[in-house]
């Protein structure tokens, strides 16, 4: 479907977009030309006059809905409900063609959100900054407030947005159209009467100003939604637009989604592919152009391979437990595949505060080289070079070094906090890495490194690696490189189990156990904490981040844990 202006390629499809080229599988872009929140088509600095105050409500109002709803309840939503739950999502009323999408549900059911109110209780700080000190409270009625509040409008919840306002909200960009290169947006807001809905509508927009400016933004009814847009133009054709083909009919969309599962209370999606595709024009603006080849054509077609292959789609949401917090992701790629033979083993001693584990790390190093090296400006080459100069072998070399199995851990538990911050004095901290690798090309290999440093007049005989039949251990003493050799049971620890998604078939994780040094920290405070803050403190009990690579698809789970 062509929106009014919308350029066409050569088969009819209109273009699609291009993040800027990713690091790694971040959530939702946060760049303001990738932000679907936000009314980019209104903040032009060169127009002046009446025009910018208009546009400027406009922008109040649509990217408050649904970008002020995020900031609002950044830390005021809590709890969910699964996204095939009961009615007519906003997915379902925004054109299939969509880029990206964001949504949010602002009234859980009771069950979940009592259970979501008492974690939130174990945060005195955040239920005083958010004001959410009764389980029973309407988030609907808490944004309004705060909408109120931000804007100086005489907004009241009971009698201007109840009667009709719904409990579901959903954004989504659209490719650009016409002569610009910013893409479009549209919010849907879920409106049980149209009537009331359109009526409250203007005063909200006109509220501060003469009245006019209710006209100057586009709305249109879909199926229980109220859509709203820069112009009345684009609001009709996006209506009719999702109601021939909706995000429902999106493949992409309906994959990433399916694969991860729990919608939650917030939800994101975006399409790597089609941000590319829609911004590859403007390709230069996201670093990617003529390297000193001079070979831009060739850079932005490497980058558009890496993206397809690793960040095909990003979907993303945040989920509540009577235990932790989760954001929740998937990326979808074809260069994702699975690997046999388990899982990351976190064998290492259970008093371990900082734990970090990859599994099967000489394969993913040796299977993503190509594409990486590729995707660089002059990558080959410089690569070359660099073998040239040092002797070493790329990516062999880097393989062997990180291994089948690395573990990382460090043991804070007996930490002297005031000599590590006054001083930098690290000696009460214990640390170390244990790598299983191929011990006869690893000993090749330290040889090339020794040889190095020397040259480089940084001897490292002194280094505290010792070698072993399976590869190697480095650690700051001889006792904690033979408590990594030993092994532990940190993995069977109710704290790792629960802050850990997945951890034993997860590809890499990290682990943070905060509990182990909270009395360190609460020591250092010397008495100087608010009650709500020792409590907030005394109430984290871990956090975890784990990865999973499966067959066309990536998994991630970070969570927060609590006592």
């Amino acid at each position: 479907m062509s929106y009014p202006g919308s350029p066409t390629g050569p088969d009819g499809q209109e273009p699609g977009p291009v993040p800027p080229p990713p690091s790694g599988p971040a959530p939702f872009d946060a760049t303001p030309s990738a932000d679907p929140t936000r009314p980019l088509a209104y903040l032009d600095d060169a127009e002046d006059g009446p025009a910018i105050v208009a546009r400027k409500r406009r922008g109040l109002l649509t990217g408050g809905i649904a970008a002020a709803v995020l900031v609002a309840g950044s830390g005021a939503v809590f709890a969910w409900q699964a996204l095939d739950g009961g009615g007519t999502q906003p997915h379902e009323v925004l054109p299939a063609d969509a880029i990206g999408y964001v949504r949010l549900d602002l009234d859980p059911s009771a069950g979940q959100k009592i259970e979501a109110f008492r974690l939130l209780q174990k945060f005195p700080l955040l239920s005083e900054a958010t004001g959410i000190t009764d389980e029973n409270v309407d988030l609907r009625e808490l944004f309004i407030d705060e909408f109120a509040s931000a804007t100086g409008c005489d907004i009241d919840f009971a009698t201007d947005v109840e009667p009709w306002v719904g409990e579901r909200v959903g954004a989504a960009m659209l490719p650009p159209s016409g002569d610009s290169s910013e893409p479009g947006y549209v919010v849907a807001l879920q409106a049980g009467d149209q009537e009331n809905a359109t009526a409250a509508m203007d005063r909200i927009l006109s509220c501060g100003g003469s009245g006019d400016e209710a006209g100057a933004i586009g709305r249109a009814y879909a199926d229980g939604y109220l859509l709203l847009t820069d112009t009345q133009e684009n609001a009709d054709a996006y209506a009719a637009a999702a109601a021939d083909s909706s995000l429902a009919d999106n493949a992409e969309f309906i994959e990433a989604m399916d694969l991860l599962g729990e919608q939650g209370i917030a939800s994101a999606w975006f399409s790597g592919t089609a941000m590319f595709d829609a911004f590859d024009g403007s390709a230069s603006a996201f670093g990617i152009g003529a390297g000193a080849s001079g070979n831009g054509q060739s850079s932005i077609d490497a980058a558009r391979g890496l993206i397809d292959s690793q960040y095909r789609g990003v979907a993303m949401s945040v989920r509540f437990d009577d235990r932790y917090a989760e954001l929740a992701s998937v990326v979808t790629g074809s260069a994702y595949q699975a690997v046999d033979g388990g899982g990351v083993a976190a064998d290492v001693p259970d008093s371990t505060t900082l734990f970090l584990g990859s599994s099967h790390t000489s394969d993913y190093i040796r299977d993503g080289w190509a594409a990486g090296v590729e995707s660089l400006p002059d990558g080959e080459e410089m690569m070359a070079q660099l073998e040239e100069q040092t002797g070493l072998v790329f990516p062999d070399d880097l393989a062997t070094l990180f291994g089948e199995n690395l573990v990382v851990a460090v043991d804070a538990s007996d930490v002297d906090i005031e000599a590590l911050a006054q001083y930098g004095d690290f000696s009460s901290i214990d640390a170390g890495a244990r790598v299983v690798t191929d011990p006869e090309a690893f000993a090749e290999l330290w040889e090339k490194v020794q040889g190095l440093a020397a040259d480089y007049g940084m001897p490292l005989d002194d280094l505290p690696l010792q070698t072993t039949d399976d590869g190697y251990v480095l650690a700051t003493s001889e006792d904690y490189a033979a408590q990594l050799l030993e092994g532990g049971g940190l993995a069977d620890t109710d704290a790792y189990r629960t802050a850990v998604s997945g951890g034993t078939d997860a590809d890499a994780v990290l682990y943070v156990d905060f509990d182990a040094v909270e009395e360190h920290v609460l020591a250092a405070a010397g008495g100087n904490l608010t009650e709500a803050e020792t409590q907030s403190i005394e109430a984290l009990q871990a956090i975890g981040l784990s990865m999973q690579l499966e067959d066309g698809h990536m998994g991630m789970s970070l969570r927060i844990t609590t006592n």
